[in-house]
């Protein structure tokens, strides 16, 4: 209950540092448009209340998926996730002013974890589906999938301690048309987001596994 309890904690913070730089966000342009048009517009004042609007509704779904202490649900649960995440940063696009990219820059650092729910619910899932079913024959797996994050363990390094053995599962479980190599390389960059999105710390270390050497940011300790 307790953690329960934080992950909401962590959402609505989230939900509360987003309004503030909304806010900020329309200070500076409605600055710009009255005192410097050729850096903003209205225009560009519009578009940011209409991704301000699809932030909100990234927010609600990232709420709804962050109800349980498990590390990661099935690949079809982030589906509406990655929905409001491509159409949130779609729109984010949009904002090309130069008063409006510090907001573009921490909207999208608010929101890290968005990169690796789309590589795990799409290039990743077959992938996924498969270590699922095996899950009950690997710790690491199990601990990964099934909701075992104990309450006396750190949860950022319960991350980092599973690692290792979740980096071999790839590569042995999910090597179809020998594109292992690759899943274990695009886990290796996105999974840093999903990491730093726990409001874990991310630092440079490293990682051996199958004779496959990847410097990572914040998966594994010496």
């Amino acid at each position: 209950m307790a953690c329960l309890c934080a992950a909401q904690l962590v959402c609505w913070i989230c939900l509360f540092f987003s309004i503030i730089l909304f806010i900020g966000f329309i200070s500076a342009v409605w600055e710009a448009t009255t005192s410097r048009s050729d850096f903003c517009t209205r225009a560009q004042l519009s578009t940011g209340v209409e991704c301000t609007k699809k932030i909100r509704n990234l927010e609600s779904s990232l709420m709804k998926i962050n109800k349980t202490t498990r590390f990661l649900r099935p690949p079809f649960e982030y589906r509406e996730v990655v929905k409001h995440c491509k159409k949130a940063e779609n729109c984010l696009t949009k904002i090309t002013c130069e008063d409006g990219q510090d907001f573009v820059a921490d909207v999208l650092d608010t929101y890290p974890a968005c990169q690796f729910f789309k590589f795990f619910s799409e290039d990743f899932e077959k992938c996924a589906e498969k270590l699922i079913t095996t899950a009950k024959n690997s710790t690491c797996l199990d601990t990964l999938f099934n909701a075992k994050y104990l309450a006396k363990l750190d949860r950022c390094q319960q991350w980092q301690d599973i690692q290792p053995c979740v980096y071999d599962a790839i590569f042995d479980e999910c090597d179809k048309d020998g594109n292992s190599t690759f899943l274990v390389t695009r886990y290796s960059e996105v999974a840093p987001d999903f990491y730093r999105a726990m409001n874990c710390e991310p630092k440079f270390q490293r990682i051996d596994t199958n004779d496959i050497d990847y410097e990572i940011i914040g998966l594994v300790g010496q």
